[in-house]
Order: structure tokens, then sequence, then C-alpha cells
């Protein structure tokens, strides 16, 4: 069996990463374009719904490859090695990135300069620390509390799975995000709810998933036509501005079941497709973490710049442009100094850039 799933669910991490990477190039090149008031509107408009229709929520994405990781691959091993590799090469690597952007403060909307902190020693201990509990050292931090949470019930959620008629605990897991949205950039519990249901899938498919495969294959018709209506549904409560009820946001509920369907047809397509990972992929499989680590930071000094030097964007092939060479710079930067801190490094690289 692990042979049978190697390659789909590497390239899938690598497919992660890039729709990771993606959404938030564009999302940085539309919000500038907006702000610097680019005549680009029509453009504007209609990529920045694809973008968010299409790509939010694709952190989903990486809970379920972990999930699929852990009983497909990790468990076997015991919880110790468990444990100890998600300390060493996801928490440590969190600590370093955590320390060393926490040095930056950053006042204002995405663009403006950032400012080295000036306080005393205690005080940066004291706001390292914080960082690390809240994940605010940069924007997308505040995922990695929620997945150390989520290692830290793998055990008991391991244990669910391999206890007979508890399919209505599991159901009630997997089916609560659609109420219990994630919201941001607030701290909340209802995120780290959200973010279980999808591990919790991501688990049972790597225990059963020689069936889930054969379950998705059975069911193309009806994971295609759950993406379509689901994207139209996010488009509509955007268009008629639908607010959150309580807990509730329907458009979050919308992407949950999008991301379902979409990571089923991927997983599919790359089991009936894939005898070796091309080599592109494999890298970003193997940087995964890496490069979700770093390319935030590459994205806030490209806005800097941006915002520096004034630069128009005038229209919509401009608009593209720059949506492209973002997302490059993002992607490849990402990788090149992964790529050097690994030679610089070593066999260390993974306790503090986590490849």
């Amino acid at each position: 069996m692990a042979k049978s799933f190697n390659y789909p669910v590497h390239a899938f991490r690598g497919f992660a990463i890039l729709n990771i990477v993606a959404i938030h190039a564009f999302a940085f090149i539309l919000f500038y374009a907006e702000s610097s008031g680019s005549p680009a509107g029509a453009g504007l408009m209609v990529v920045g719904v694809l973008n968010g229709v299409l790509l939010h929520d694709s952190t989903l994405y990486f809970t379920y490859i972990s999930g699929i990781l852990f009983s497909m691959v990790l468990a076997q091993r015991g919880y110790r090695r468990f444990f100890r590799s998600k300390f060493f090469y996801v928490f440590l690597p969190y600590l370093f990135f955590t320390v060393l952007y926490s040095t930056q403060v950053y006042e204002g909307p995405p663009g403006s300069p950032a400012l080295f902190f000036d306080g005393t020693l205690g005080e940066f201990a004291q706001r390292v620390g914080m960082n690390l509990v809240t994940g605010n050292a940069i924007l997308i931090f505040w995922y990695i509390p929620v997945l150390m949470a989520l290692y830290l019930l793998t055990p008991l959620l391991a244990r669910l799975i391999a206890t007979p008629n508890t399919n209505w605990l599991k159901a009630l897991i997997i089916f609560a995000p659609l109420i219990f949205s994630r919201v941001w950039p607030a701290v909340s519990w209802t995120n780290y709810v959200y973010f279980l249901g999808a591990y919790l899938i991501g688990m049972l498919v790597g225990t059963y998933y020689r069936e889930t495969i054969q379950l998705i294959r059975d069911n193309q018709a009806l994971l295609w036509i759950t993406a379509i209506a689901t994207s139209l549904g996010i488009a509509a409560v955007g268009f008629f501005e639908v607010a959150p009820y309580g807990r509730t946001n329907l458009a979050e509920s919308a992407w949950y079941l999008q991301k379902i369907a979409l990571a089923g047809l991927v997983l599919l397509w790359f089991d009936k497709t894939m005898t070796k990972v091309p080599g592109w992929l494999d890298v970003l499989g193997n940087y995964a973490f890496a490069v979700f680590f770093i390319h935030m930071f590459l994205l806030l000094q490209l806005i800097a710049w941006m915002t520096q030097n004034q630069l128009a964007i005038d229209n919509t092939p401009e608009l593209l442009a720059y949506l492209g060479g973002a997302f490059a710079l993002a992607l490849g930067g990402s990788v090149f100094l992964t790529y050097l801190g690994k030679l610089l490094l070593g066999r260390y690289s993974r306790y503090f850039i986590g490849a």
C-alpha cells in the first residue's frame, strides 16, 4: 500500500503549496492595484473573484495531507517518533522564523515599510512568546498553532477511527466546520474546529486509502457537481454580501466542501496518472514547509518596494503580468532560499527551515 500511495500523496503536497503561494501572491497584487487606484477595474474584479473562489482556504489541502501522511506512514513508526519529528521539523523551524520575523514590526496595511523592534530583550522575548501562541509573527503563521493542536490530538483521533460504533462522532467532527467557520485575523477556537474536521478526513483517507480512491472514482460526477455548485455559492454569497450568522460564514462552509471535492478529484487524477512525480513537483513536495515559512516575507518585501516606487498597474494585461511575476518571485525565491539554506546548514537544515 505504501508504494501505491507514495507518488500521488507526495505530488499532492506540492500541489498544496502551489495553491497556498498562489492565493497570497495574487491577493497581494490585487490589493496593491485596488489601493493604488488602478484603472484595470474589470480585470481586477474578474481576477479577484476567481482568486478568492478557487484558491481561498487552500491551507485545508495542507491539513488533509498531514492527516493522510500520519495514517499511511507515520502511525506505524509510533507516537514517540511522530511527536519527535513534529517538534524538530515543524515547531523548531516555526520558532526560528518566529524569532526572525519578530524583529520586524509592520504598522499599517501591506506595503508599509517594516520597522525594527527597538524594545528591551525582555520585551522581545515576550513578543516572541506571544507570537508563538497566536501565530502573529507574520500574516500566515496563524495556521501553525492550529496544526500543533491537531498533532497533539492525533492519538485521540486515531483511537476514534479504530473504535467501532463511533461513526456518529466522526461525522460530528467532520461536519462541524459547516457551522463553526474559521476567522481571520482573530484567534478563535472555531479555527481549531474548522481544521480538525479536515484533519480527521485526511486520517480516514490515509487509513482506508484504496477504498477512498475507489469511492472517489465511483462518485466523480458528484464531486464535480459539488465543486461547481459550491464555487457558484461562494460567488453568490460575496455578490449579495451575505453576512455571517453567529459562528457560521456560509462562504467558509462552501469553501470547506469545495476543497474536499477538489482534493478528492486531484488525488484521484494523481493516483491514476502518476508512476513518478515530476522533478519540479518533487522539489515542491520536499520543500513545502520551508516555502510556507518563507514566501509571505518575500511578498511583503515586494509590495513595500512597489509602494515605495509607486508602480502603476494601468490595464488588465499589466495586472496579469504582475500577478505572474509575484507568483514566480514568491515561489522561485522561496525555493532558492530553501536550497541555499540546505547548502549552508547541511543535515541541520530541517531544524531551522523545515526542509
